[in-house]
């Protein structure tokens, strides 16, 4: 298993694995016509393109002969004191459970010299949920947040990791 920064070749596998776990991850939690509206397009790798270039970001990705999971942060974008914040943490359904998304964290971590960082988590994700909790996150709920898209409301827990 291998932790790297993102290269524009892995925009189209880092696109993939945004829908795809997206619509595993959040059935049931997310209005159905999201989840469908979420495509592979070049729009989405195109974004994902400019992302990985942004010296603001940080994109991760990890790999094993293919990209399995990947990790998308920059600086915080709310005023609560913190200087970072993971946007974007998705690994193939079918590399889940496998240490994947602990690794990619740790990298993180590294980069960031360990300093505190935050992120936000679809409410009533359990599997993200435990996973955040036994990667020493705690809910920050003062900071929970519903958001709109497409006239649905999203509901969204705030873990910090300290």
């Amino acid at each position: 298993m291998i932790i790297r920064k993102a290269e524009i070749k892995d925009a189209r596998a880092i696109a993939k694995i945004s829908v795809d776990t997206w619509k595993d991850a959040y059935k049931g939690l997310i209005d159905d016509a999201i989840l469908e509206g979420r495509k592979v397009d070049d729009k989405r790798i195109s974004s994902w393109c400019e992302n990985i270039q942004n010296l603001d970001f940080t994109v991760l990705v990890c790999e094993y002969n293919e990209v399995l999971g990947y990790l998308w942060a920059g600086p915080a974008r709310d005023e609560y004191g913190l200087k970072h914040e993971i946007y974007a943490l998705y690994v193939k359904t079918s590399a889940q459970r496998k240490g994947v998304g602990t690794e990619l964290i740790k990298a993180y971590k590294k980069i960031i010299k360990d300093e505190s960082f935050y992120l936000y988590m679809i409410k009533n994700n359990k599997k993200a949920s435990s996973f955040y909790e036994t990667s020493g996150g705690c809910v920050w709920e003062r900071y929970n947040r519903k958001i709109q898209d497409r006239n649905h409301t999203i509901e969204e827990i705030c873990y910090v990791f300290k």
